[in-house]
């Protein structure tokens, strides 16, 4: 009896020992699945985090991009408009300086008196639309501008090639507080005939021409003006070269025709 009984205790070991190993096995096992789940689980929510934050980037660059070439845009109507009045501001400076005055040309250009006496008291500011290219450079959110042929643009837009169109306006400020120093000293009432609306706009240049041709000091200092006239066109073409450069790139990145 107590043989028997032996052999069950330990038939029952064997058998409980194998449970238990099937047991840990299964354990085991299924501890490994929820840990390769918990992996699996975390990769992707990395993945897709990731690709969130890309597709974020992506929509801020464009808007960057975009904001960008609007303003460009907006640059390049203000220097054609600059060009424009530049060039007329040579052409009166030409006439002016010419020993016959062609009074029916040099009227069709400046139209008024006002026009004429803006060109030998005043200089012409360059203030091209900059403000988004400003809040972007604020706000860092040119970080966003992958591409090192933009990048290079824009530095050559608003610094180097700005700087040069500007200086050429500083230039022109000088030479005007002399042009001002000499008219008021040398012909005042040239100054009170463009303010008196009893004398013609014809005869107005007409005096404003003869002075200048008896004046060396004065014809002097419009000539080197009229120089300066010239350079800051020459300089404000590069800075449109440099603007075209930049919307050509812009327009390519963002496929627009």
């Amino acid at each position: 009896m107590s043989l028997l009984c032996l052999n069950i205790l330990i038939l029952n070991s064997y058998i409980a020992l194998k449970r238990i190993k099937m047991f840990k096995r299964k354990f085991f096992l299924k501890l490994g699945l929820e840990i390769v789940a918990i992996i699996i689980g975390i990769s992707a929510s990395f993945w897709i985090s990731e690709i969130s934050v890309e597709r974020d980037k992506s929509i801020q660059r464009e808007r960057v991009l975009k904001s960008i070439l609007i303003e460009s845009n907006d640059i390049k109507n203000y220097c054609d408009e600059r060009i424009k009045i530049w060039n007329q501001d040579i052409e009166i400076y030409n006439l002016l300086l010419k020993e016959k005055l062609n009074i029916e040309i040099l009227k069709n250009i400046a139209i008024s008196k006002n026009r004429v006496e803006y060109n030998l008291i005043y200089y012409r500011d360059f203030d091209p639309p900059m403000n988004r290219y400003r809040s972007l450079v604020n706000t860092g959110d040119l970080k966003y501008v992958q591409s090192e042929n933009i990048k290079e643009a824009l530095t050559r837009l608003h610094n180097l090639n700005f700087s040069k169109v500007v200086s050429t306006v500083d230039y022109e400020k000088k030479i005007i507080e002399l042009i001002i120093d000499l008219i008021t000293q040398e012909n005042p009432k040239l100054f009170l005939k463009g303010n008196n609306s009893k004398i013609s706009f014809e005869n107005y240049l007409k005096s404003l021409h003869k002075f200048i041709q008896e004046n060396e000091k004065l014809k002097s200092n419009l000539i080197v003006q009229l120089k300066y006239f010239k350079t800051r066109i020459s300089s404000l073409k590069f800075y449109i070269l440099t603007l075209e450069e930049l919307q050509y790139e812009l327009s390519d990145i963002l496929q627009i025709n």
